[in-house]
Formats: C-alpha cells, sequence, structure tokens
C-alpha cells in the first residue's frame, strides 16, 4: 500500500462520514454515497490511483467542495466560475444559449477596448 495524500484524505472522509452517521459502513456504502465503484475507491484509498480523473475530480467537489483541489495540487477553479458552472447546468438550453452569447458578446466588447488608441490609429491607415 503506497499512501498518497489523496489517499489519506479520501480515506479520513470515509471515517469522517461513518463518524457522522453515527454507524459503521462498508467500503462499499462509501462508494454508493459517492458514486463510484468499489474497486476504484479501493485503488484510491490503496495509493493504487493517485488522484482521480476530471469527471471524478467534479463529483467529489459536489460532495466535499473545492478542498479536493488543494489535496491533489492543483489550482482550485475560479470560485464564480464554479458557481456559474454549477447554475448552467440546471438552466433550460435557451437560457444557456443566451448566456453563451453574452459572454462572447462581452469578451468581443472587452476586446475591442483592450486596443490602445495608437493601435487604432495604425490600423486605419
Amino acid at each position: 500500500m503506497k499512501m498518497t495524500k489523496f489517499s489519506e484524505w479520501i480515506t479520513k472522509k470515509y471515517l469522517d462520514w461513518q463518524a457522522n452517521l453515527g454507524e459503521r459502513k462498508t467500503i462499499e456504502e462509501f462508494a454508493g454515497y459517492l458514486g463510484v465503484s468499489r474497486p476504484l475507491l479501493n485503488m484510491w484509498m490503496n495509493g493504487d490511483r493517485p488522484k482521480p480523473g476530471r469527471q471524478n475530480i467534479k463529483m467529489l467537489v459536489e460532495i466535499f467542495g473545492l478542498e479536493i483541489y488543494d489535496v491533489i495540487g492543483e489550482q482550485r477553479p475560479n470560485p464564480y466560475l464554479h458557481r456559474i458552472s454549477q447554475a448552467f447546468e440546471n438552466l433550460p438550453p435557451e437560457k444557456q444559449q443566451q448566456l453563451a452569447e453574452e459572454a462572447e458578446r462581452y469578451e468581443a466588447k472587452n476586446e475591442r477596448s483592450k486596443k490602445s488608441p495608437a493601435k487604432r490609429k495604425t490600423s486605419e491607415n
């Protein structure tokens, strides 16, 4: 068993989960709570998989918060972007499209305003 920071963290989360429930639970039950297979959870806890993949990181964030990024040594995402991303999934498709178009308009406007007056004069000649 090669313990990693992540394997220690996920094992602690398992123990904390049991303590919060006030009863012993199996690894299989914890895997079910997390939405992963028991073999995968075992690999995480044993250090055979040093860190989860992208989809599982997202799932762990939903359960445990952004702390997972610190544990696996990755930069935390922008908290505003994280909140927007969570809300975006619950919006109807037409609202998602409206937001995407608004973001594109804002980006285009922001790019135009970054050009200095000197650059604009040069490009006009």
